[in-house]
């Protein structure tokens, strides 16, 4: 019985004995011990510096490389996931990563990219900024109101996408974009030009609703009405040094046709309004050009409205008449001229612009011409008529525009009548702004009372606004003189459009 109890004694201090061993901290795995374990920190794209947050592929196949030995490996990550989804297990060393996306649609709902790079691998965890390039280009449309989706129209048509608040789109393409953005409680919107070749990788138009503020800094601000008391003017290029005096624009067959004001040739110019360059020149023989101003048309006639008048005194204002198949076909044409004369102007010394006998802007409609003073004091704008025909003509004084602003130049939409006054404000709490008034048409001979306007800019921004013309659907094209100021300003001449089509 003794032997049995020291036998069970023993296997006790055995048992014992044996749990007090047993060390707690695990042996070292040999295949784990010096590997590195990387997760992704970010991804940067090399000139994209814009906050908006972009959307990737879901997933990418990123390859990764040894320097120096082993074949390729392949790692799947999630772009578009906050952190970004996937890590890399490897062997300390140097290596290459790279992706690819494999195509780069014309327009997509994801940002195609080049991923590439190198890092060195080290033991333990780390974290990896992913380098690379955009392939496409993005525009983000960003309310401050509950919208409808936004639609790309040209080159193709398709919704915008949405991502929360704002909506977007991706696009590979060097074509001018034409979109339809919806106006809050309204079926009109806004149309907005996008010249994809000049513009940044990433694109912000934002609209503002309900907005009265003056305020220029490239936003659409919407009045409670939707009307845009702030409107975008989108540069599409800047003008040859020889347009540095642009004052006339006219858009005839879908052609586009420029003059310098006074003291430059006499020459029409054939401009392509995306890229800026002048097609042809074409001189007017029998004309010149004291201070051409503005550019007017019919079905069959130009008239190029040589009465630029600063200091008020000129007795010799005239207005040219080429013909429009001769400006389509030849380089050289001749002009028929109109003359004519003020019937209240009574002091010719010129010796300041305090005077109302000033004009930059001409229309014509059936058969007549309506002429738009710049009246450099008051700020109003006098309205005069004139027959169409060559010959010598007193001008009829039709009345006074309360504009509050100088008027350079005017058109009528050939399609609905409608006019557009353009020009600037020189005194008050808003020095050098670009404005534009738009009126319903005429009933007779006058132009309806009431009218609209918008800011589209500032002069030391944009330079002087000089010419506009309806361009296709309604909408229109600006010209800019060159505005230098030494050692401040140095504005090239500028073509400009803004979109009228669907809100006037």
């Amino acid at each position: 019985m003794r032997a049995l109890h020291t036998i069970f004694l023993f296997i006790a201090i055995f048992i014992h004995a044996c749990g007090e061993k047993e060390d707690p901290t695990p042996l070292p795995d040999p295949d784990t011990e010096n590997r590195s374990e990387i997760s992704f920190g970010s991804i940067l794209l090399e000139d994209w510096v814009a906050e908006t947050g972009k959307i990737y592929e879901e997933n990418w196949e990123l390859t990764v490389n040894l320097t120096e030995g082993s074949s390729a490996q392949k790692f799947s990550i999630k772009p578009n996931q906050i952190p970004i989804e996937g890590k890399l297990e490897l062997e300390p060393g140097l290596y290459t990563y790279a992706y690819e996306s494999p195509s780069s649609p014309q327009f997509s709902d994801y940002l195609p990219v080049n991923i590439s790079g190198s890092f060195e691998a080290k033991a333990g965890k780390q974290s990896l900024d992913l380098e690379g390039i955009a392939k496409s280009k993005q525009v983000v449309i960003s309310p401050n109101f509950e919208s409808d989706f936004p639609q790309l129209v040209e080159p193709e048509k398709l919704n915008f996408h949405r991502n929360t608040a704002d909506f977007y789109l991706y696009f590979n393409t060097e074509e001018l974009l034409k979109i339809n953005i919806p106006i809050p409680e309204s079926s009109s919107y806004l149309t907005e030009f996008l010249p994809s070749s000049r513009v940044d990788l990433s694109t912000r138009i934002s609209i503002k609703w309900p907005e009265e503020s003056y305020f220029y800094n490239d936003e659409y601000h919407l009045d409670a009405s939707g009307w845009p008391r702030v409107l975008r003017s989108i540069e599409l290029n800047s003008l040859p040094a020889s347009q540095n005096e642009t004052s006339g624009l006219a858009w005839i067959a879908n052609r586009l046709f420029s003059i310098n004001d006074g003291e430059n040739s006499n020459e029409i110019h054939e401009i392509d309004p995306v890229n800026g360059e002048v097609v042809r020149s074409i001189i007017v023989e029998n004309a010149l050009n004291v201070d051409w101003e503005d550019l007017a048309h019919s079905d069959t006639h130009l008239y190029i409205g040589d009465f630029g008048n600063n200091l008020g005194g000129r007795k010799d204002l005239s207005i040219y008449v080429v013909s429009i198949s001769d400006l389509l076909t030849a380089d050289q044409i001749q002009a028929e001229k109109i003359e004519f004369y003020y019937p209240n102007q009574t002091d010719f010394s010129g010796n300041s612009q305090n005077h109302r006998f000033d004009c930059e802007a001409m229309v014509y409609k059936e058969g007549k011409l309506h002429l738009f003073t710049k009246n450099w004091q008051s700020e109003d704008s006098d309205h005069y008529l004139l027959s169409a025909e060559p010959g010598n003509y007193e001008a009829e004084f039709l009345g006074t525009l309360p504009i509050d602003g100088l008027v350079t130049a005017a058109d009528i939409d050939p399609a609905t009548g409608r006019v557009v006054l353009l020009g600037f404000l020189r005194l008050g709490s808003h020095p050098l702004e670009q404005w534009l008034w738009f009126f319903d048409g005429f009933s007779g001979n006058q132009l309806t009372d009431s009218y609209r306007k918008s800011k589209i800019g500032y002069i030391p921004i944009r330079g002087f606004p000089e010419g506009i013309t309806y361009w296709t659907a309604g909408n229109a094209l600006i010209s800019s003189e060159r505005f230098f100021l030494e050692g401040v300003y140095d504005i090239p001449p500028i073509i400009s459009a803004v979109g009228l089509e669907g809100l006037f």
